[in-house]
């Protein structure tokens, strides 16, 4: 799936994240995010990953928080921080977009969660680190995967530790898991 992410170029990459972000927008209207407050747990986008807050409102950005980890690399938290706002950080092992560490922790209402293959009921390959399947195992609130329709597959083989998602935004539609299934 790496190979095949790398093979879109700059314009339909940008297209094609910027129709996720409208999906995301719209679901996000749908679940009253900005009307009931609701925290948003996000990520900063990694190599090809959709640009997923190009079309979100400054009411949707204040209610973003970052993934972090400030001591032990087996649990991952969320921090408040607005896009602009992230440094570069190794919390994960490897170099990416985070938050201060002086932001203050929260747990969302609902998160964001990247990944290189999903299927339509919800099921999610990563890259193969585990960090969000560490933090999904004991998470409650709303799991939405974010992906470009090139990444839906029909089967993926899981395990009975795998959580599966509750929505997918990719940027030809927005499926509802539950209903998949």
């Amino acid at each position: 799936m790496k190979a095949k992410l790398s093979l879109i170029d700059e314009k339909s990459f940008t297209e094609m994240s910027s129709l996720v972000s409208k999906n995301l927008a719209l679901l996000a209207s749908s679940l009253n995010v900005i009307q009931d407050n609701i925290s948003i747990g996000a990520f900063a986008p990694i190599a090809k990953e959709p640009l997923w807050h190009l079309n979100l409102s400054e009411e949707i950005e204040r209610l973003t928080a970052y993934p972090a980890n400030s001591a032990n690399i087996d649990k991952m938290t969320f921090r408040w921080a607005r896009m602009s706002d992230l440094i570069i950080r190794k919390d994960f092992g490897f170099e990416i977009l985070g938050p201060p560490l002086e932001s203050p922790e929260v747990i969302p209402g609902l998160v964001l969660i990247p990944g290189l293959v999903f299927t339509e009921r919800g099921e999610r390959l990563g890259r193969g680190k585990g960090f969000y399947d560490k933090y999904l195992s004991h998470y409650l609130g709303i799991k939405i995967g974010i992906c470009f329709s090139e990444q839906l597959e029909a089967t993926l083989p899981t395990e009975k530790h795998d959580v599966t998602l509750d929505y997918i935004v990719t940027d030809k539609k927005i499926i509802n898991c539950k209903h998949a299934k």
